[in-house]
């Protein structure tokens, strides 16, 4: 890095601690005066200073102003060398163009590993519950393995649900994906799937941040991420979403965004289904596999082959990702639950189980239970081994 170069970097530092993440002035400043450099040196700092402070900064921002110190700026730059940290701003070359066009690019984005060519390959984000069904976790996984297969890259936000799911079916297929955190790289953040994020990077994908080194997670630091998993994608797909979720933000930010969205087809008694019906009357793209969603792409990446159809339902069930297991600490073998451990609905439910399927239907009239409680309690028994699950919401007993 030049000295010219580091220069630049720091007023683009300095621009982010000012202004805050997810603002849209620092490109706006950029923009009007060709450089970070000159529009500090010229605006902020030159010989008309406090008639430009009092003009283009609010409160907030002026008193920012005069408490920084340059030495802040350094000492980010500095904790971000000793942590193999690369710092991207719009002035880069390497920043992706998809993100340097949206309303409110980052002033300075972090990258620990590999940033894609994400503008040359389609790049797909795929967001949605942290709490989703079994069945929305186990099609993401296998979507987005197709799609890492076919050479597309899958960005999602690390989280549990649905999040892990689409990074673990991508590195599954030995394919490279990006993941955008809503603190620093490398704060204390879900250190549930703290493995998750280390294979990411190791498989030659990246960790991605709008937050300097020492920035722990905040509830707000979500939107502010959610903006950036839609601008470095051609395409978000929602595997399922509430319709008051974080996930119908990031298809907001997609929207205002001009990104396609699609949806998985999902069951309509799914707690979630919601947020998936209203997407489909407002226009989302359902989708069964990855072509269904790269054949959007093809003119737009002309050296791109969309691959065959391959419908998740038709996979064969030892394509499918099994429901995961908690290992006991005595055996390598996770024990069944007992019946007695289960709640009094999955009870009353196994009693009415035969080995032959029965459909949903069937067993609410066998036990008296609502619809949508027997959907419920299936997942509860499935993931407890006590139940077998067929098309058409079909069930027996498994264990």
């Amino acid at each position: 890095m030049t000295a010219e170069e580091e220069r630049e970097l720091l007023y683009w530092l300095l621009a982010q601690q000012i202004f805050g993440c997810g603002s849209a002035q620092p490109m706006h400043f950029f923009q009007l005066y060709g450089s970070m450099a000159a529009f500090f040196e010229q605006a902020l700092f030159g010989p008309k200073r406090d008639l430009y402070r009092e003009t283009l900064l609010k409160r907030g921002e002026k008193s920012r102003l005069e408490s920084i110190r340059p030495e802040s700026c350094r000492k980010i730059l500095s904790q971000c060398q000793e942590q193999g940290i690369t710092l991207l701003t719009p002035a880069s070359p390497s920043f992706p163009d998809c993100l340097r066009h949206i309303a409110n690019p980052p002033a300075v984005l972090y990258c620990k590993g590999e940033l894609l060519p994400v503008d040359e390959i389609p790049t797909i984000a795929v967001v949605g519950s942290r709490k989703a069904s079994l069945g929305s976790v186990q099609a993401t996984r296998v979507l987005c393995r197709q799609l890492a297969e076919a050479g597309a890259v899958v960005v999602s936000g690390g989280a549990l649900g649905v999040d892990a799911a689409a990074h673990e079916g991508a590195l599954d297929a030995g394919g490279r994906t990006l993941c955008l955190l809503p603190c620093a790289i490398g704060a204390p953040y879900l250190s549930t799937n703290a493995n998750l994020r280390r294979r990411i990077f190791e498989q030659g994908g990246a960790l991605l941040s709008e937050f300097p080194p020492g920035t722990e997670v905040q509830k707000w630091h979500f939107d502010v991420r959610n903006r950036l998993i839609s601008g470095l994608s051609c395409g978000v797909l929602v595997s399922e979403a509430g319709v008051k979720s974080g996930t119908m933000l990031t298809v907001r930010h997609a929207t205002e965004q001009n990104r396609e969205v699609f949806t998985l087809l999902l069951d309509v008694w799914e707690k979630n289904a919601e947020g998936i019906l209203q997407l489909l009357w407002d226009g989302a793209k359902p989708v069964s596999c990855a072509a269904d969603i790269l054949t959007e792409y093809q003119g737009r990446f002309p050296a791109f082959r969309v691959p065959q159809r391959a419908p998740l339902s038709e996979l064969p069930p030892k394509e499918r990702p099994q429901a995961p297991t908690e290992p006991s600490s005595s055996s390598p073998k996770a024990a069944k639950p007992s019946i007695s451990a289960l709640s009094p609905g999955a009870q009353r439910l196994y009693g009415a189980l035969s080995a032959q399927p029965a459909t949903a239907e069937e067993l609410s009239y066998r036990t008296g239970l609502p619809m949508k409680e027997i959907l419920e309690i299936a997942l509860e028994l499935e993931l407890a081994g006590k139940l077998r699950s067929f098309s058409g919401r079909r069930y027996a007993k498994g264990g």
